[in-house]
Parts: C-alpha cells; structure tokens; sequence
C-alpha cells in the first residue's frame, strides 16, 4: 500500500467509502420496498374492512326496509330494500376481487354470499311475492315474525364478523411487518452513516499518515532549505511512490545546495585572494609603518640607555610605543589572515562603523594612490548586526576596490568616494559607497550582478556576484543604481539586531575624529 500511487491510494479509500454507502444503501432501499409494500397492503386491507363493514351495513339495511314494507305495506320501503340489496352485490364483488389473492377470505366471502342469497330466496322473495295480495299479507307477515329470518341474517353478521376478524389479523401482520421493515431501514441508514465516516476517518488518518503529514515534513524541509539553511534534515521516506521520489528530490537538492555553498565558498576565497593581491602595496605600508615605529623606538631606547646617566623614564615609554606598535602589526596581520583563510561561517554581533573602518584602512594607499577623495558618512548608534566578519567585509573591500577602480579611467572632473552607513525602516543598517566613475550603460547595470560578468578588462566578473550571494545569506540585498551627474551607488542592506536611536557624522579624507585613520 505504501509503495501504491498517491492517485491509486485516493481512489482506493474512495472506492471503499462508495462500496460502503452502496452497501447500505442497498439495504435501506430493499428495507424501504418492504414498508411500500406493508404501506399497500395495509390499505388494502382497510379497504376491504371498509368494504365489509358497508355490505353488512347493506344487508342490515335491505332487512330494515323489507320489514317496514311487511309491515306498512308502502312500497318505498320496497324500493330502499331493492336499492340496498343492489349495493351489497357491488360491494360482494368488490370485496371478491380485493381479496381474490386470499383463498381463505374468498371462501368465507362465498359463505356470506350464499346465507345472504338463503335469506332472500327463503325470506325476503317469499314476503316480497305474498305482499301484493291481501290475503297474503298475513302470511308475509307470519315470515317476518318467525325466527327463521332472524337466525339467518345473524349468521350473515357472524360470518361478516369472521372475515373482518381474518381481515384485521392480516392487517396486524402487515403492520408489525412495516413497523420492523421501518426500524431495519432507519438502523441502517445510522449503521451505514456511522460505518461511512468511520472508514471515511480511518482513511483520512492514512491519507494523512501517508501522504499528507511526510509532505508537509518535506515542505517545511523545503521551506528551511529555501532560505539558506542546508543543517536541516531531510526526512528519509523509504517508498517508491510520489512521496518517496519527492524525498530523494529533496535530498539531492539538499546535496547540490552544499555542494553550491562548497563551491562558492572556494570562489570567494579565491575572488579575496585576487582583492588582496591587488592590496599588496597597501598591505605592505600598513605592516611597514608600525614595523618602522619598532625600529625607532627602540634605536631611541638604545640611546637613552646607553648614556652616561641612562634616562630609564623615556626609554619606559620608547619601550612601551614598541608594544603598542608590536600589538598594531598584530592586528593588522590578524585581519590579513582572516580575509586570507577559507574558515568557515560564523555568527557573531557586529557593528557596521567598526567593519569599514577597518577596511578603509586596508583601502586607504589605494585612494591615495588614485588621487581619490573620500569621505565618510557613519551614523553613530547604529544598532549591532549579526553575521559573519569576514564575509561581510569581503563585500565592503569589493565595493571600495570596484569604485577606485571606476574611477581611475576619468580623466575630467573630482574622484571622489562617497561611504554612507545610517539605519533604515524596517530596522536594517544600511551600507552605500558612491563614486564618480564613468556614467553607468543601462544595460550594464541589468547584468552587474550576473556570474562572470565585468566591464574591467582583467576582471573575473565573480566579486560582485559572490558579494549578493553574501548578503542575501545575512538577510540583506545589494543593489546598483546610477550616481549623479555620473558614477555609481551601491547600495547594501542587512537585518539590525535592535533599533537604537542613531546620529549622522561627516567624515572626511584626512579627518581622524572617531577613530577614522588619516588618509
């Protein structure tokens, strides 16, 4: 079952749902033939009692008039006797042919019909013929006043009385009939309702057992994975339909994102390692001026000790400048080796100002180089960002270095280079660094971002690429727009942390407020 077609399971618990409400369907409705046939036979039934029930009333009737005509000798009663005797022969043949499927009330009714037709040959056509004449009055009046009569029109009763008794007994049965045929069908219709959407829920819980609940796992699988996240693990569904196929889907995509992740993480590394090269001279003075402030001091601590009276005051403080510098080549050697190495991602709270300051300072023998003006424009307060030190100052090292670059080939106007930091709504830090580069070809900027795409002619066209892919993995997007009257604006943005007030300082080359080193 669970190696079945998703389509063959949902027609499969369809199939056992319909078969059920067939079933008990099938039930109620041969249930409800029998309460339509009890219903009919009951009518029938009361039709015959009411047929029965008239003759007798005819034939009580036909008596009643004859003895009126005996005794007044009016022939109106005759007339009524006659009338009422013609009834009784319909209602006779009514009830024969009603219950002509009934030998036993067929005979019964024959019975009744030959003491109805005794009594009117033996009584009521011997008064009827001895009434014309006087003297045969007396004698029809002897008729009506013996027994005779009487005891025959009581068997009529008696026999009429039989037959309703036989009729109702019928009646009784085809109700009980009906009644349980009613209680089968409507027990059913319960049964087959409970039964219904008891296999309805089971089917449910194993549609949803099967089918729903491992796609809803590889979803939100899916979902994690959509947003960068490839720790997540993939539920391992061992089966050979949809899901199972959708599951080894979904694992190779999880296979093919690290392996992408590996990939660009090698480009990246490879796209520092040319950033750097083409730092070589500024990294060079950046370890050679505290390496020169070394040599000094201690020449000087030398030289205070070596006096006749050594000056141990200002050889502590020569010794303690080569300790601040030693510490300063450190540092600087550390930040060279973390762009260097290929270390994996860390997460830690940053702030923006101190990132680009310390890549201003790697950046700065490149301005200068490039008779380029910069000048800084870091809000202060900016709440701290999460995310990854070197990656982030990957991007901000490929920004500055494309903006130089930019603007080396002008040759009219100022060079100048524009770094913005300042907060945003919704609270994301944002980055812009602004150059008076050439003016930027629309179409250029469509492409700016695509992989191995460059408009430097020794250019790799993967710096601007790897540097989206870094920000999109912090929860930012960088973008490209034209700068005016020319160059252009890059402008990045990454998720605050939390949304402290901030304050805008101006900064330029040459400045060393806040920090900024002199350029």
């Amino acid at each position: 079952m669970a190696n079945l077609p998703i389509l063959s399971k949902l027609l499969a618990a369809f199939v056992v749902v319909l078969a059920t409400i067939f079933v008990s369907s099938a039930v109620v409705y041969d249930r409800l033939l029998v309460v339509e046939e009890a219903k009919n036979w009951r009518i029938h039934s009361t039709d015959v009692v009411v047929a029965l029930s008239t003759a007798r009333h005819a034939v009580l009737e036909q008596e009643s008039n004859l003895r009126g005509y005996v005794l007044t000798g009016d022939d109106s009663f005759l007339e009524s006797s006659r009338q009422s005797n013609a009834r009784y022969e319909q209602l006779i043949s009514k009830l024969r042919d009603l219950t002509k499927d009934n030998p036993s009330q067929q005979s019964r009714l024959n019975a009744l019909d030959d003491l109805e037709k005794k009594w009117r040959s033996s009584i009521a056509d011997r008064e009827i013929a001895l009434m014309p004449k006087p003297e045969g009055q007396e004698g029809a009046r002897a008729i009506e006043s013996s027994m005779v009569g009487r005891s025959l029109i009581d068997l009529i009763h008696a026999k009429a009385e039989e037959i309703e008794k036989a009729e109702l007994e019928l009646l009784a049965g085809r109700d009980a009939t009906q009644r349980k045929a009613f209680t089968a069908a409507y027990t059913m219709t319960v049964l087959g309702c409970a039964v219904s959407l008891v296999i309805a829920a089971l089917m449910a819980a194993l549609v949803t057992r099967s089918i729903a609940a491992p796609i809803g796992r590889l979803t939100a699988a899916i979902t994690t994975l959509a947003k960068g996240f490839t720790a997540v693990e993939v539920p391992r569904i061992e089966r050979s339909d949809e899901v199972g196929k959708m599951a080894a889907a979904v694992q190779v995509l999880k296979d093919s994102m690290i392996e992408r992740e590996r990939l660009q993480s090698e480009l990246a590394h490879a796209n520092r390692v040319v950033t750097m090269g083409q730092l070589t001279a500024s990294i060079a003075h950046e370890v050679n001026q505290p390496v020169a402030a070394v040599v000094t001091n201690a020449q000087a601590a030398l030289r205070w000790l070596s006096g006749q009276q050594p000056n141990l005051k200002e050889a502590q403080h020569a010794l303690r400048s080569i300790v601040n510098e030693g510490t300063r080549v450190s540092e600087v050697v550390q930040r060279i080796r973390a762009l260097f190495m290929k270390s994996p991602r860390r997460s830690e709270l940053l702030h923006v100002n101190s990132l680009m300051l310390e890549v201003v300072a790697l950046t700065r023998r490149q301005v200068l180089a490039n008779d380029a003006h910069l000048r800084l424009e870091l809000t202060e307060g900016l709440p701290p960002i999460r995310g990854d030190r070197v990656q982030l100052q990957q991007v901000m090292l490929n920004l500055i270095i494309n903006a130089i670059e930019a603007m080396a080939g002008v040759r009219d106007g100022s060079r100048e280079l524009l770094i913005r930091t300042c907060q945003a709504e919704p609270a994301a830090i944002v980055v812009e660094v602004c150059d008076t580069g050439p003016e930027m070809d629309p179409q250029s900027l469509m492409r700016l971002f695509d992989a191995f795409y460059t408009t430097k002619p020794g250019g790799l066209g993967m710096g601007l690429s790897i540097s989206r892919t870094i920000v999109e993995r912090h929860g930012g997007e960088l973008s490209a727009a034209a700068n005016e009257p020319r160059g252009a604006i890059f402008r990045f943005s990454v998720p605050a942390e939390d949304s402290a007030g901030s304050q805008a300082v101006s900064i330029s080359a040459g400045d060393t407020r806040n920090g900024t080193a002199q350029l």
